[in-house]
């Protein structure tokens, strides 16, 4: 990455903020830092491919290539020249060298660089083999907000049509149609809709978890029914009252 390059890796940093915020990461976690990191990395890649501002590239094209996983974001990593010496700006390039750091198994604290860490936690790998995912579901998250979906997450709906007609269960998010001509998501709402679909029987109340912790137990609840996972067509779907 030359000099020139300086304002658009601002302005993908800004961006990248933005877009991890949506899945409520704060950005002093090692979490919430890799994330951004990685969706940096990936905007400003793409405006350089794209000849665009890192703020005027589609979240489709954002999504469509973590959707490959990490080896993409090595590759743009790659192409910014975010390894070179004289690579700039010096803040792009100290980011890069941090995102492919391989970390101490332990203890915890070398293992997240001093945050608080939940994501791999206790894993060696550096943090762009560990949250591109992660970065992908909040683009994900992004794309939702431009796009109107029409059944939000946890929406209760019931199938009527398909080879799952008649059963039960709970949105988990849109299923986007990708154009891997494009390298983006095909225009307009998504198609349809990954559903948990909840096993004959299976009690619809929220299910309580108990956690140990360090002062003794933690118990919670969890809305979501374990069940199978499938995509369904957004015309098979029915919302039901909760």
């Amino acid at each position: 990455m030359t000099k020139e390059h300086s304002a658009d890796w601002a302005h993908a940093v800004e961006r990248a903020d933005q877009i991890a915020a949506l899945r409520h990461h704060p950005a002093d976690t090692w979490d919430g830092r890799a994330i951004r990191g990685v969706l940096s990395v990936t905007l400003a890649g793409l405006g350089v491919r794209q000849h665009l501002s890192p703020a005027d590239v589609e979240i489709g094209s954002v999504l469509w290539h973590l959707g490959q996983g990490p080896s993409m974001v090595y590759e743009l990593g790659r192409e910014l020249g975010l390894a070179a010496e004289d690579a700039q700006p010096e803040d792009a390039a100290t980011e890069w060298a941090w995102l492919i750091r391989r970390w101490p198994r332990e203890p915890a604290l070398a293992n997240s660089g001093g945050m608080p860490r939940g994501i791999g936690c206790g894993s060696s790998l550096p943090a762009v083999d560990v949250v591109t995912g992660w970065a992908g579901e909040a683009a994900q998250v992004a794309l939702a907000a431009e796009r109107p979906t029409g059944l939000t997450p946890r929406t209760r709906v019931r199938v009527v049509g398909g080879e799952d007609e008649g059963r039960e269960g709970e949105v988990v998010g849109p299923a986007w149609l990708m154009d891997d001509e494009h390298r983006t998501v095909v225009p307009g709402p998504p198609p349809g809709y990954e559903v948990v679909l909840m096993t004959p029987g299976e009690d619809r109340g929220p299910r309580r978890v108990v956690v140990p912790t360090l002062d003794g137990e933690l118990r919670m609840e969890s809305q979501r029914p374990q069940g199978e996972h499938v995509i369904v067509r957004a015309g098979d779907l029915d919302p039901q009252d909760t």
